[in-house]
C-alpha cells in the first residue's frame, strides 16, 4: 500500500516504516545535534534579542539546525527516498586519523609540518590518489596555512619545530 507508514506486524501490532533511510537518519542525526547544542548553551546567559547573552546564539543555531532535522526526518516517512549508503570505513577512519595527526603534531613540529602530514595521511582515505598530487596538495597547503593564519590573521602559531 502506497503512503502506508505503519504497517501491521503478524503479532497484531503495528511497526514504523522508514520510507527514506537516508533522509530520516541524516534528520534524526541534526535533530539529536541541535537539542544537545541547546542543552549545553542553557548553562550561559540567553539573553534577549536586544541584549543577548552568550548562549543566545547557539540556543538559536541549535533550534534551527533541531527543526531542519525535523523538516527531513518526518517527511522521510512518508516519501520514498534513496536507501542508506554503504558505509565506507576506510575514508571515515583516514579523515579522522589526519584530524588526531594534526593535533598531535602541531605542538611538537610546528604548523606547516602539522598541515603536511594531516594532508598526507588525509590523502589515505582515496586509494586512487597518486603520492605525487597529495605532496603537491600538501606543500601548497602548507604555505596557504602559514600565509592565512600566520601571516594575515597574525595567529601565533609555532610555524616550525623549536621556532
Amino acid at each position: 500500500m502506497r503512503g502506508a507508514v505503519c504497517i501491521a506486524e503478524p503479532g497484531g501490532g503495528l511497526a514504523l516504516r522508514i520510507r527514506s533511510p537516508s533522509d530520516f537518519w541524516c534528520g534524526l542525526l541534526f535533530l539529536a545535534i541541535g537539542v544537545s547544542v541547546m542543552a549545553l548553551a542553557q548553562h550561559y546567559r540567553v539573553g534577549s534579542a536586544a541584549r543577548m547573552g552568550p548562549g543566545f546564539f547557539p540556543t538559536l543555531l541549535g533550534g534551527v539546525l533541531a527543526f531542519l532535522g525535523l523538516t527531513l526526518t518526518v517527511p522521510a516517512l512518508f516519501r520514498d527516498g534513496e536507501k542508506f549508503p554503504r558505509l565506507h570505513w576506510r575514508p571515515l577512519i583516514m579523515l579522522l586519523l589526519s584530524i588526531a595527526v594534526f593535533g598531535a603534531t602541531l605542538e611538537f613540529l610546528g604548523f606547516a609540518i602539522a598541515v603536511v602530514a594531516m594532508v598526507l595521511v588525509g590523502s589515505l582515505a582515496d586509494p586512487d590518489l597518486r603520492p605525487i598530487e597529495s605532496i603537491g596538495v600538501a606543500l601548497f597547503l602548507a604555505v596557504f596555512s602559514v600565509g592565512i593564519f600566520v601571516g594575515l590573521l597574525g595567529i601565533p602559531l609555532p610555524i616550525w619545530p623549536g621556532l
